[in-house]
């Protein structure tokens, strides 16, 4: 008995020295992970800064800006925080399409210039930045050409005095009386403001302008407006009262029904399926796939599958297995992004052999192990409209296992049977690195009809 019990401890220290050598790999890779996503953090702080809310008693009005390079009209996404508030804008628009008190009365695209450069080059480029953010915004938010408003604002000279009434500039006063001033000039003739600013100071003030200020003005913005939808009382449910049974024609006799029908929140809210695949196991020649629903609550469901037949790059080393993992996971955030915990039950037949003296297999190849075990991963979005999301989790378990323990010869297919062991491994049972897609169960239009007529979809 007591060979045994050493055999047992032995394969477990070589499962162990090979989960941990893992487990360090996994590490690392987390970490730089973790560095990414504190980064997109930072980016979302920065993105914020150049949004700007403004409040009536109904209405909300929110504005974004990208910046342009000097005469350009193409967006460039490293440039300023461009990339970050193109994001915001996407991620500010799904968030107030899911929210039910609130309707998105307008969209409106303006294009500005810095005031150098000729009417007509000026006239076209702030027209062509406006095209451009609005092309760029439709590709990722379906938006109805009655919502759509243009602004060609050209210069704008209110930008340029909001600048300067903050400044220190010494003759401030002087250039906002520029500013304010009319415009003397006349058809393609440049703006008598211009000249008037080239004027000034002999000069310096435009080049100081022209330095600091104007840079800002190149620009093109998008003022979504938004209203809060009037609240609709839900009915209210009748009294419980005897109503007498009313006869039919054919004697039967029926109770008319006075139960309101209200719709389900929890139906409104709408649900995705993501398809992933895992790196980790694709590196290791295992085929995989695996299907995850939004259960709403907080709560998904995770199916993964795994396949190998082959061995792994070398006869002496094999992961081969066909395993099933279904987890319940729950994420603290509602939108099931960032962090989140699961249970997990684990089922597989395998058959592993780690480059060294001895290869495992479930006895007979015909005695899968049954166990399960909890993990810990994170989701982070890495498109625009959140449909590509990069995933990583790490999970541990406890599984009985009745495997035959062979020796590991070099291109042989099996090697000659040294024993048969019975045992509990405990320890990492899934280490995912990957990427998924994800597809909308309940399609948008049907989700905002119900949520209009307060029907719950089917």
């Amino acid at each position: 008995m007591l060979p045994r019990i050493n055999k047992l401890k032995s394969v477990s220290n070589i499962l162990l020295r090979y989960m941990r050598r893992e487990l360090r790999n996994v590490a690392l890779l987390a970490f730089f992970m973790l560095l990414a996503v504190c980064d997109l953090g930072a980016q979302d702080v920065a993105a914020n800064e150049s949004q700007k809310e403004f409040y009536t008693h109904e209405f909300v009005r929110e504005e974004m800006h990208i910046r342009f390079v000097v005469a350009k009209n193409k967006i460039e996404y490293n440039f300023k925080n461009n990339a970050q508030t193109l994001d915001s804008i996407v991620r500010w628009v799904e968030k107030v399409k899911n929210d039910t008190l609130v309707d998105i009365v307008s969209f409106e695209f303006c294009g500005a210039v810095s005031p150098e450069g000729s009417v007509r080059f000026n006239t076209w480029l702030s027209n062509a930045r406006l095209t451009a953010l609005e092309k760029h915004v439709r590709k990722q938010i379906d938006i109805p050409e009655e919502m759509i408003v243009r602004n060609d604002h050209y210069i704008s000279w209110n930008e340029l005095y909001d600048m300067v009434v903050i400044s220190d500039l010494e003759n401030k006063d002087d250039i906002l009386r520029i500013i304010q001033s009319e415009n003397r000039s006349t058809g393609e003739q440049l703006d008598s403001r211009i000249h008037d600013l080239k004027n000034l100071d002999d000069g310096k003030t435009w080049a100081l302008l022209l330095r600091e200020y104007f840079p800002e003005m190149r620009n093109a913005y998008v003022v979504i407006v938004t209203k809060e939808r009037e609240k609709q009382e839900l009915p209210k449910p009748m009294a419980k009262s005897v109503v007498a049974p009313v006869p039919t024609n054919d004697g039967a006799m029926i109770c008319p029904s006075f139960l309101p029908i209200v719709a389900s929140q929890s139906f409104l809210e709408p649900k995705y399926m993501h398809v992933k695949t895992n790196v980790v196991g694709l590196a290791l020649l295992n085929l995989n796939a695996g299907v995850e629903f939004d259960l709403g609550n907080y709560l998904s469901v995770n199916v993964p599958i795994s396949y190998s037949a082959v061995d792994c790059y070398k006869s002496t080393v094999k992961f081969r297995n066909f395993s099933l993992q279904p987890e319940l996971r729950y994420w603290p955030m509602k939108n099931f992004d960032g962090l989140y915990i699961g249970a997990h039950l684990g089922f597989a037949y395998y058959n592993f052999a780690f480059d060294d003296e001895w290869r495992y297999q479930d006895k007979d190849g015909c005695t899968p192990t049954l166990g399960g075990g909890l993990s810990v991963g994170y989701r982070l979005p890495i498109s625009i409209d959140k449909s590509w999301n990069l995933e990583f989790a790490i999970g541990a378990g406890a599984y009985p296992v009745h495997y035959d323990v062979f020796y590991n010869t070099a291109d042989v297919r099996e090697g000659e049977l040294y024993d048969t062991r019975k045992g509990t491994y405990i320890g990492l049972d899934n280490v995912f690195i990957g990427i998924s897609y994800r597809i909308p169960m309940t399609p948008k239009k049907i989700v905002d009809a119900c949520i209009l007529s307060n029907i719950s979809p089917q």
